[in-house]
């Protein structure tokens, strides 16, 4: 058990760790308030989202733990869950980490918002995609790009069709959600050995604990 711990999963860290880590640092804002405002921004957020959202508003969360720690300290601990990600995992693991958290890239230009992958997200894409072509010789290879590029877009003007995967690459779109549902399940399944891989070493390092039980 560690009662100083901020997280009580790698899971969560690695998610909080690349929010975090994806705003400038703050100035005037406090950091409470700026995680309240990304958290409130959040596309469908889940039930972890939810709660340290609970947590940071003040109500009763048994979640996260910020206690006595500044904001440059918790920007610190979520910098060494990003390196840890990206020093202590196979690059397969990696890149489908960085896939899943990384960074969302927001333009603002003539009363419109663009919203795209961070070069480091594009680079995961790219690695799981040239890993994954093989399995689906059906499938052209930049299409399972976009495939994997829709299962990790957050937000609904980074997402394609299946119909407009078939009318750009050929075929039924019926091909492409089939070969869709078994990225999904290959790429769900190497997110979670990423994360058990990684857990031992965060709690080692002391940012992940059972602090609440």
């Amino acid at each position: 058990m560690n009662k100083d711990a901020i997280f009580t999963s790698a899971g969560q860290a690695v998610h909080v760790a690349y929010m975090i880590t994806g705003q400038e640092a703050p100035q005037d804002a406090p950091l409470r308030k700026m995680l309240i405002r990304m958290l409130e921004s959040a596309a469908n957020p889940g039930t972890e989202q939810r709660a340290w959202l609970e947590q940071l508003r003040g109500q009763s969360s048994r979640r996260v733990n910020f206690a006595g720690l500044s904001p440059l300290e918790v920007r610190a601990q979520c910098a060494l869950i990003v390196h840890a990600v990206k020093s202590k995992l196979p690059r397969m693991e990696t890149w489908a980490l960085q896939a899943r958290y990384g960074h969302t890239e927001v333009e603002d230009g003539e009363g419109s918002r663009r919203f795209a992958f961070s070069a480091e997200r594009i680079e995961a894409i790219k690695g799981l995609s040239d890993w994954l072509a093989p399995s689906f010789p059906a499938v052209k290879p930049f299409a399972v790009d976009c495939m994997i590029g829709k299962l990790y877009a957050n937000h609904q003007k980074m997402e394609i069709s299946f119909r407009e995967l078939a009318g750009n690459f050929g075929g039924n779109h019926m091909t492409y959600a089939r070969a869709f549902d078994k990225i999904r399940t290959r790429l769900r399944e190497l997110e979670q050995v990423a994360l058990d891989r990684l857990e031992p070493y965060l709690r080692e390092q002391g940012v992940v604990g059972d602090f609440f039980e």
